[in-house]
């Protein structure tokens, strides 16, 4: 009797933990939203982790100090053209194997459960990170990539040309999804997990066409290939950045700034970096005065020397010489970075104005607009601009108009070191002169990030197809990726 009362006591409790269970199941479950579509959360990891990757792993400790915007002081390996292996890896692991991997996902689940904003986003963010892989490293996975699930576990590798023509055609998807048929609960949920723009479509619209300017012009080549019908085509539409409110940028609530938790007053890595000599001799312009550079927007990028003989002063480090010397010497990264808020800008502004310059040297408009567009990004005034614009280094020459614009995106792209470098690479400007006692086997300033370590491990099969459309085709840090050897009167900036 005991073992029956026993057992049916038991059955009592299981049938009511199932019936618990399932009215539990109902009474969470949202009829306006399946509750296997976590893609806006997807995509919300996948905005920061990109930013920050970019920024940092990317950006500060390797392609800054190659673009000679900083110079290291204490881990000087990367700005001796000898990058350390897991530095580079680091950048592979984090950007394709997760946040790309991510994008893919939430693409996939938005279309499944018939979200188009998020699909868009989601589309947009894949070409952006797809374009810093190409730039980055050349071929890479990106029609096979993120396939595990359908089997494909060793992903091709696409020329570099496929890739970026690849990126277009999401891009464009991705305009002809925006203004579909949304739901409530996805407008509602975009306001919380769109970090860029809020659920602002329109403006993810604008970024799209902006990420296109950036591929039409890596592909456009004089001669080859011609996409300068289809770069006018952009600027001359009103779906473009028109002002500063419109352009892409992560706004970081506390110290997450990743660059801000390096070079902070108080972090114990402030004094790994410090500034290139190269970008504060230009930026001082015609001035005589150290403490007074003609560009204003050094006294943003920089701190002066604290003390010592060149108390007060801007003065940048010279790339590949290293030291406690260089330390005290030298001025430190401003207060642009140890700025907690400090955005991360996917693209700017005067970005696009930068570009719009490009596609006519001629025009001395288009320059003074784009000058000034980065003036203002970073808290300086149009007068500022204006003052900075009459110093002989400086003043417009229609002549020089490609040098000049290009110099000055350069300077306009710090903190966005990626594109700064990818800027350099196919516009050949600045003309840089290779670290101090560089690495390098041929001495050039590095064009690539090797190719990741576990993926040659176990992907060599594609890794091998990829390096051929490098030249020379050799996996390292000196060989050209396809749209730079496309710029071969660039090549070298000795």
């Amino acid at each position: 009797m005991k073992k029956i009362i026993l057992f049916s006591i038991g059955v009592a409790i299981i049938a009511f933990s199932f019936s618990c269970k399932k009215k539990f199941d109902d009474l969470n479950q949202n009829p306006n939203s399946p509750k296997d579509a976590p893609s806006q959360m997807l995509l919300a990891n996948v905005i920061v982790s990109s930013a920050y990757d970019l920024q940092l792993s990317a950006g500060l400790v390797i392609v800054d100090q190659w673009v000679q915007h900083t110079k290291a002081t204490t881990y000087y390996d990367e700005d001796h053209y000898n990058p350390r292996t897991d530095r580079m890896d680091i950048i592979w692991s984090h950007l394709y194997a997760r946040s790309f991997e991510d994008c893919i996902q939430a693409i996939t689940m938005a279309e499944k459960n018939s979200q188009p904003d998020n699909q868009a986003i989601g589309l947009i963010m894949k070409g952006y990170i797809g374009y810093n892989l190409t730039m980055l490293y050349g071929d890479v996975p990106y029609t096979q990539a993120g396939q595990g699930d359908a089997g494909t576990i060793l992903p091709a590798y696409d020329p570099q040309q496929t890739v970026l023509n690849g990126i277009i055609t999401d891009l464009d998807h991705a305009i002809s999804l925006i203004g579909s048929t949304t739901t409530a609960v996805e407008a509602e949920e975009l306001g919380t997990y769109d970090y860029v723009y809020g659920g602002n479509m329109a403006n993810w619209k604008k970024f799209a066409n902006g990420l296109k300017l950036r591929v039409y012009l890596t592909i456009n080549t004089e001669g080859e290939h011609s996409e300068v019908s289809e770069i006018n085509s952009i600027l001359s539409s009103s779906d473009i950045f028109q002002s500063s409110a419109d352009e892409a940028k992560l706004i970081y609530s506390t110290s997450d700034n990743p660059v801000y938790q390096w070079v902070n007053p108080g972090s114990s890595r402030r004094t790994d970096f410090r500034m290139s000599r190269t970008l504060v001799n230009y930026m001082m312009g015609s001035s005589l005065d150290s403490t007074l550079p003609a560009d204003k927007r050094l006294t943003i990028y920089a701190d002066p020397v604290a003390s010592g003989p060149d108390s007060s002063k801007y003065v940048g480090g010279i790339n590949g010489v290293h030291g406690s010397i260089e330390i005290a010497n030298n001025s430190a990264l401003g207060s642009i970075f140890y700025n907690p808020g400090t955005p991360y800008f996917f693209m700017s502004y005067s970005e696009l104005l930068f570009i719009k310059a490009e596609m006519d040297t001629t025009n001395q408009a288009n320059y003074v607009a784009a000058v000034t567009a980065s003036f203002e990004q970073n808290g300086l005034s149009d007068a500022d601009a204006t003052t900075m614009l009459l110093d002989p280094k400086f003043i417009w020459n229609a002549a020089n108009g490609g040098k000049l614009i290009n110099e000055q995106k350069w300077v306009s792209l710090f903190g966005q070191g990626v594109e700064a470098f990818n800027s350099w690479r196919r516009s050949g400007y600045p003309r840089l002169i290779p670290a101090a006692t560089a690495a390098t086997n041929n001495g050039f300033v590095p064009r690539r990030i090797e190719y990741n370590t576990n993926e040659k491990y176990l992907n060599l099969t594609n890794v091998n197809v990829g390096v051929q459309g490098l030249k020379p085709i050799s996996d390292l840090i000196s060989s050209q990726v396809w749209f730079d050897h496309n710029h071969l009167t660039n090549f070298g900036n000795k």
